[in-house]
């Protein structure tokens, strides 16, 4: 009696400890975010107005690039489609594991647009350095030190 109570803690235990795991044919949760993200950036990418008549494209032809933008997604992680779309299934079928990839690709791209603002303010400010501050005519940069003071009026 003990034995079998012993067994089935131990199987227990054994099977708490692979909670997070993913089954060997089944794309881990980072490699499936990276995959979701890049397909989500092409499907936005795909709305982008045509060049040749300066309005969407059709939707056939949309989704026909879309296609060709999985196919290169899917080239470039080196996964077929066959096991994108088995990993995909299993995700649906555990939504737990599925949200932790979703707020994985949220926090990612969370990152990514933080990254890019960052530039883009380092880049306006390196353009002029007036603009960095909300009243750029009351700053003083002072000569002896490399230091911004900012609301000083300057004295003539």
């Amino acid at each position: 009696m003990y034995r079998k109570i012993v067994i089935f803690i131990c199987l227990l235990a054994a099977a708490c400890g692979q909670a997070d795991n993913v089954p060997s044919n089944v794309m881990s949760k980072e490699k499936m975010r990276d995959v979701l993200l890049d397909m989500n950036i092409a499907d936005a990418h795909s709305y982008v107005v045509s060049p040749l008549n300066g309005g969407p494209l059709p939707d056939s032809i949309r989704q026909l690039k879309v296609k060709e933008y999985y196919r290169q997604i899917l080239d470039l992680h080196k996964i077929s489609a066959k096991d994108f779309m088995a990993s995909y299934r299993y995700y649906e079928s555990h939504p737990n594991r599925l949200k932790e990839v979703y707020d994985m690709m949220m926090a990612a791209n969370t990152q990514q647009k933080n990254a890019l603002e960052a530039e883009e303010r380092r880049q306006d400010y390196a353009k002029d350095p007036g603009k960095f501050f909300p009243y750029p005519k009351n700053n003083v940069i002072s000569k002896q030190q490399d230091t911004i003071f900012p609301f000083i009026k300057r004295k003539h």
